[in-house]
């Protein structure tokens, strides 16, 4: 089956989706100027500049550029004609890291008390394999060379440099500024310079909000974030060698890190990662997409990844993989046994909440596809993008576009919980396209 054409109407309306989210500070067409006093007039004009081109994940609630939305839309970007905008996209980082200490969640005052889920090396060698990569295609390489006019190893070494001071200043956060660190455990925790850690770790998470955490993300050392920093060591490593530089010191806190997270996050019984409380010193059995994330980044055994593959239909539905399992969710309360005054607040807390079941988030499902198939289970991968192709497709036809989240019990658009759902839209398009692509080179 051609994939590429049973979903043309979708790639074209992806194809020209970009155009509407694309933000070109130095040439500020029609459309720019749009998106912009679009940006202006949601925000009070609470936007920190940015010197690059960028893109946004949509044209009305998300009109700033978000860190790890980016990671994500780049999987659409990546080999087409507007792969240029990937390495203009790390300027934009790497700037707003010189400039504020973080890579803010976005690109406003309010938002630089804290980070987002950790993909800026992710990005830079993605940025650097498409230069390489797309060297016979003189369009990319002439919008590439007009936006950051520099040797390809140069601005590799360049922004490396800077991303490795971003990992030590924030993440292993010597300073305490972040508290991304504690006591006598070498992993990470979310968390920010607010005061309510518990709230404002969860908004650094990317997971605003879930059950996840139990309202308590603050105490808790999670499998993604640890992962997703055991992938920057990696890619650290990595660069180096394209430098051909030392690179023993990456290779060592990865691996490091790797049997710590195999330590305190690896359940041998159940088959699977999970968060680990540092407060009640024992793992979490909230079971959730980010226990998949270590076979993104390389991290599982093939030993580990064949007990992780067993417990996908616990997050398998007609539509894709769900966030978290519903057996997850939390358990109902016999209010009799709380005084009336307590019962709002303590409904609110136990809540489902928009990155729980029943919620299909493409990008922690995306990140398990990938792991999927790195690990060589084509068939599980190929059966979950195909499901949810039909799922988003179906959504897109009857809706006229794309969703930031979808029911992957009903397979149709979700509720809105603390924002309005959202369309548009950058990651679900993005990886709509990439699992096209991946199915047809399939």
């Amino acid at each position: 089956m051609n994939f590429s054409q049973k979903y043309e109407k979708e790639l074209s309306y992806i194809d020209s989706f970009w155009d509407k989210v694309t933000v070109k500070p130095k040439r500020r067409d029609k459309i720019t100027n749009l998106v912009l006093k679009r940006a202006e007039k949601q925000t009070h004009k609470n936007i920190l500049h940015i010197p690059n081109s960028f893109i946004v994940p949509n044209q009305s609630k998300f009109t700033h550029i978000f860190y790890w939305d980016s990671y994500f839309m780049f999987q659409g970007l990546i080999g087409t004609k507007r792969e240029w905008i990937v390495k203009s996209m790390v300027e934009n980082f790497i700037f707003l890291y010189k400039k504020y200490g973080v890579v803010p969640n976005f690109n406003s005052p309010g938002a630089t008390n804290r980070s987002q889920p950790p993909f800026l090396s992710s990005m830079i060698l993605d940025a650097y394999k498409g230069f390489i990569r797309e060297q016979d295609k003189r369009h990319v390489i002439k919008k590439i060379l007009s936006e950051v006019r520099e040797d390809p190893d140069a601005w590799l070494r360049r922004v490396a440099k800077t991303a490795e001071k971003e990992y030590f200043h924030v993440w292993m956060d010597p300073g305490k500024l972040f508290h991304h660190s504690v006591p006598n455990i070498p992993l990470n925790r979310y968390g920010d310079r607010d005061v309510g850690y518990a709230h404002s770790s969860e908004l650094e998470s990317g997971w605003d909000f879930t059950s996840r955490f139990y309202n308590r993300c603050d105490e808790f050392l999670p499998i993604d974030l640890n992962t997703y920093l055991y992938k920057y060591e990696c890619d650290f490593a990595e660069i180096r060698k394209f430098l051909k530089e030392p690179r023993k010191e990456w290779l060592s806190r990865a691996r490091q890190r790797r049997e710590q997270i195999n330590k305190y996050m690896w359940n041998e019984k159940k088959g699977f990662f999970f968060d680990y409380s540092y407060v009640q010193k024992k793992q979490s059995s909230f079971l959730s997409l980010a226990g998949f994330t270590p076979l993104w980044a390389g991290l599982a055994t093939k030993k580990q990844a064949r007990k992780m593959v067993k417990m996908l239909p616990n997050f398998e539905t007609n539509f894709g993989l769900l966030i978290t399992a519903k057996e997850s969710l939390p358990p109902k309360i016999d209010f009799s046994q709380i005084p009336s005054k307590y019962r709002t607040a303590v409904q609110k807390l136990m809540d489902p909440k928009q990155w729980d079941y029943p919620h299909i988030w493409p990008p922690l499902e995306y990140l398990t596809i990938a792991g999927l198939l790195r690990y060589g289970y084509t068939t599980e991968a190929s059966r979950i993008m195909k499901k949810s192709l039909k799922a988003h497709s179906k959504i897109f036809n009857e809706y006229g576009t794309f969703f930031e989240k979808i029911d992957g019990v009903r397979g149709d658009v979700a509720k809105s919980f603390h924002y309005p759902n959202q369309g548009g839209f950058g990651w679900t398009n993005a990886i709509f396209y990439k699992y096209v692509e991946i199915l047809d080179s399939l």
